[in-house]
């Protein structure tokens, strides 16, 4: 009996197992919509890594792949072809609108006689990205554009915002920023309605950032020839790798950090006899610097935790891998690493000594938690609207220092909460309210 369930379980796990071809829409010569700060091309490859960061985390989506991975013109043609050669079974066309720059709003195409599940697919992944934005409904609808009329799989283009608007901000200030993550609530809305469409049993959690090393973020350093390899289960399409000699070569995984906080750090690798067993590591965080020496000939092809860091919102930190003190001959491997927010109740001293206020959700539908670190005990705080105007104010819960504020009967819009202490000043943090 067993030796037929054995089989039935692998043609189970091969039927649950997907893929995803992502088209960053324009690109080299062609820059599509523009902005005053930013172009579509820009901004559709900033969100296909985010994406592609999401579904990788899946270990029921195989494949993911991108029409193009730098700024370079792809042809329609080439794009179509490309997906079709790849026999992908999704495919999600990511691209920005522009009219008259007085436009705001978020829509999504199928081809009208395409696939059923293109129209299930875009139905629903639609509610996901008008969410992150929240933006006006310019609703769901149907058009010929080239690489969702002729690709051979279900597919979509998204069209998340209007990247020329400017009338009461400027959208492609907030895409070249990362005003409140901006890109990064696309790329994750994107990625979890892939998921529901697809029957995943869990989506990656939002706080959840993976770097690889075939993303623009990773970066490598040194006289040394860096390598790429597939042997094995990489995370992605492959990995880096370099033999130690006497000269001194680095890579480094640089993420966008979108809520400051504690993040748990795990790094992905490839095993074998020949790899290093004193492999470097550093990680750039809050508090200085942690040094680690892993042993990368066992193990790998799963995540391997470092520690739980403090992380501040933005570029700052940083995880490195060096050749310097390894056993000349072996050969490190640089593959990906997780930055995904720690849970509550993590062991160790977590004691936060710079001032600084959190907060999330954010952008907001409902509740707002509002955590204060490194000020005295505040018996309440304030939250105001964007004319200055006081609108709430909200006491302590039973933990010492965090607010929970119910936005009943506040108009979507830019609201701040502000604590005021004697001791430490005052903190403010904006609360984006995209209504309830």
């Amino acid at each position: 009996m067993i030796r037929f369930l054995v089989p039935l379980f692998l043609i189970v796990q091969i039927m649950l197992a997907w893929s995803v071809c992502i088209d960053p829409g324009h690109g080299g010569s062609d820059d599509g919509a523009v902005g005053i700060y930013y172009t579509e091309k820009e901004a559709n490859l900033d969100v296909a890594y985010l994406v592609r960061s999401y579904l990788e985390q899946l270990p029921e989506c195989e494949i993911v792949a991108m029409t193009r991975l730098t700024d370079e013109y792809v042809s329609l043609a080439d794009r179509v072809a490309y997906a079709n050669a790849g026999g992908y079974d999704r495919f999600i066309s990511i691209h920005h609108n522009a009219f008259n720059g007085s436009v705001q709003g978020t829509e999504t195409y199928c081809y009208g006689d395409g696939f059923s599940e293109s129209f299930d697919l875009r139905d629903i992944v639609h509610p996901y990205i008008l969410d992150a934005f929240g933006y006006i409904d310019r609703g769901v609808k149907t058009a010929g554009f080239y690489v969702i009329k002729y690709t051979e799989m279900p597919s979509i283009l998204g069209e998340a915002s209007f990247l020329d608007y400017i009338v009461q901000w400027n959208e492609s200030w907030r895409l070249l920023t990362q005003w409140q993550d901006h890109e990064g609530v696309e790329g994750w809305a994107y990625c979890a309605g892939v998921c529901e469409h697809m029957l995943s049993p869990v989506t990656p959690p939002y706080l959840s950032r993976v770097v690889d090393n075939s993303y623009p973020l990773f970066s490598t350093e040194g006289p040394g020839q860096w390598d790429t390899g597939c042997f094995g289960v990489p995370f992605g399409p492959d990995y880096a790798c370099i033999t130690v000699s006497d000269d001194v070569d680095t890579a480094r995984w640089n993420p966008y950090i979108p809520v400051s906080g504690w993040y748990d750090v795990s790094l992905w690798w490839v095993s074998g006899s020949n790899r290093a067993t004193d492999a470097k590591f550093t990680v750039h965080h809050h508090d200085g610097e942690s040094f680690f020496t892993v042993d990368q000939s066992i193990g790998g092809e799963e995540w391997y935790r470092l520690g739980t860091f403090a992380f501040h919102e933005g570029t700052f930190g940083w995880v490195g891998i060096s050749s310097e003190g390894c056993t000349p001959g072996q050969v490190i491997v640089a593959d990906a690493v997780r930055f995904k927010m720690a849970q509550v109740g993590i062991e160790g001293d977590h004691s936060v000594t710079e001032q600084a206020m959190y907060v999330s959700p954010n952008p907001a539908g409902a509740s707002v938690r509002i955590e204060l670190y490194g000020v005295s005990e505040l018996a309440e705080i304030g939250i105001y609207d964007i004319m200055g105007r006081l609108v709430q104010r909200v006491p302590s819960q039973q933990q010492s220092n965090t607010f929970l504020w119910s936005p009943e009967g506040c108009a979507p819009g830019v609201y701040f909460a502000v604590a005021v202490s004697y001791e430490s000043g005052t903190l403010s943090k904006r609360i984006v309210l995209l209504g309830q």
